[in-house]
């Protein structure tokens, strides 16, 4: 099982996003493909965290890489992972109230907008992310039921 996060910037007005279709839509493709994660937006910033067999996944980063909504500023590779975290969630969309729930909006954004691997060293930026997506995942079923 492999893991990654990304960070981007939405080209795109918030009306426009409908963000609970593509959320809905990312659901579906990512069932099909075996992947699962979150979604986050707010203000005009995604965060992504997405798991799952590592071609599928990279090749599934690539399309959104590509994706005209928005500009890829950073994606980090979290590695091999010995379990799924999110089995449930194919793309649960998080908004920025359930990140304020489990107090993570800030040290998610920072870590992937703002920590340089040539300062930070990329292996502590993968041990923060992998640990604030347990945070999140120890939290999956208040999250969910939301």
């Amino acid at each position: 099982m492999f893991a990654l996060a990304y960070a981007s910037y939405s080209t795109i007005d918030a009306q426009d996003l409908r963000l609970e279709e593509l959320s809905q839509k990312a659901s579906l493709k990512n069932a099909r493909l075996g992947i699962t994660g979150y979604l986050c937006y707010d203000h005009g910033v995604f965060l992504q965290y997405l798991e799952g067999e590592r071609q599928r996944l990279l090749d599934l980063m690539v399309q959104i890489e590509k994706d005209p909504r928005h500009d890829v500023i950073n994606k980090v590779a979290l590695g091999e992972q010995d379990v799924r975290v999110f089995p449930d969630w194919n793309m649960h969309y998080l908004n920025r109230n359930d990140l304020r729930r489990v107090d993570l909006e800030h040290v998610l954004e920072h870590s992937l907008f703002h920590m340089d691997p040539k300062m930070y060293g990329q292996e502590n930026i993968v041990a923060l992310i992998t640990a604030l997506v347990a945070n999140i995942a120890a939290r999956q079923a208040t999250l969910s039921a939301a």
